[in-house]
């Protein structure tokens, strides 16, 4: 390690990946910033593990110990001077959290604290402007495995937070679980989202946003997807155009779109029912992409705490 800096950590467990974020930061100058030195991400699919009692299975906690276990010798190797693990909706729905969290922190070696909705939604929202330098009012996007977060503001300045019970592991599992893409599957998973969104619809539109920004895995698919197509312009149109496709194509294992990863077929369906929703709820044309998220989030707020 360089003289003068720090060593940082962040752990992410969402509901479908789990990431692993390495930074050094400098203690010298009045704005430090963070140097990544290397992300660490496995497919975990926590959510999957929810059964009708919302209990985590065993094979999905087997899954998130193996990714933990990883972790655990990246940590081990990097020595970090502070580590923040956070787990999010899968953990915070699951009904036998108190049993499984102590095997989890066994496994990863570090304290990991099940956050609230809210809190993910916060940590989002600067992971993004913390990436973006982004300029003017926002609406940040997440959706993720078990849970869609909502976050209105102007960078670092959040003033609607919202985190919705809908998530791309649940809603593939709800509305696609046979294989099938119909469109009467997109339709009821519209919906549903959309009843999900409606109770909040006027509050973030009577706040307004310059730009639409979306975080993490369901954006980066589309992004992916419309760069081996072409596309310039992430819109409404092309969105239902893609929509479209997959139907045509009828099931998720034979789904062969240009972009689309292997690992992102079996819960494409259930990320892009929520995002046509909240584009046709919130009456938005076109949306970006950011690389920044909850990590970020994360390692911002360690960085300040390094630095205080």
């Amino acid at each position: 390690m360089r003289p003068g800096t720090k060593r940082l950590a962040a752990v992410d467990m969402g509901s479908n990946s789990f990431h692993l974020l390495l930074a050094e930061v400098s203690m010298r100058g009045f704005f430090p910033k963070p140097r990544i030195v290397s992300r660490h991400k496995y497919k975990v699919r926590l959510a999957d593990g929810l059964d009708s009692a919302l209990r985590l299975d065993k094979a999905a906690v087997r899954r998130a110990k193996r990714s933990l276990d990883n972790f655990a010798e990246q940590l081990k190797l990097f020595q970090p001077d502070a580590c923040y693990a956070v787990a999010t909706a899968a953990l915070r729905k699951a009904s036998n959290c108190a049993e499984v969290l102590p095997e989890l922190e066994q496994s990863l070696g570090c304290a990991i604290e099940v956050i609230s909705g809210e809190r993910e939604a916060e940590l989002i929202f600067a992971g993004v402007c913390n990436a973006a330098q982004q300029q003017g009012d926002i609406l940040v996007i997440d959706i993720g495995g078990a849970s869609t977060e909502l976050i209105a503001g102007r960078p670092l300045r959040p003033r609607l937070l919202k985190s919705l019970d809908m998530g791309c592991v649940i809603f593939q599992n709800q509305y696609f679980a046979d294989g099938k893409i119909t469109t009467s599957a997109f339709t009821r998973a519209i919906g549903q989202a959309r009843n999900q969104l409606n109770p909040y619809t006027q509050d973030y539109q009577a706040i307004g946003w310059q730009h639409v920004l979306g975080a993490s895995g369901t954006f980066r698919a589309v992004t992916e997807i419309a760069l081996a197509q072409g596309q310039v312009t992430l819109s409404r149109d092309w969105l239902e155009q893609l929509i479209d496709l997959c139907v045509q194509q009828g099931q998720v294992q034979q789904l062969r779109i240009p972009g689309l990863r292997d690992d992102r077929k079996t819960i494409l369906c259930g990320g892009l029912a929520i995002l046509y929703a909240i584009l046709i709820e919130f009456d938005i044309h076109r949306f970006g992409v950011t690389n920044g998220a909850l990590r970020e989030g994360l390692l911002s707020e360690l960085v300040a705490q390094a630095t205080a």
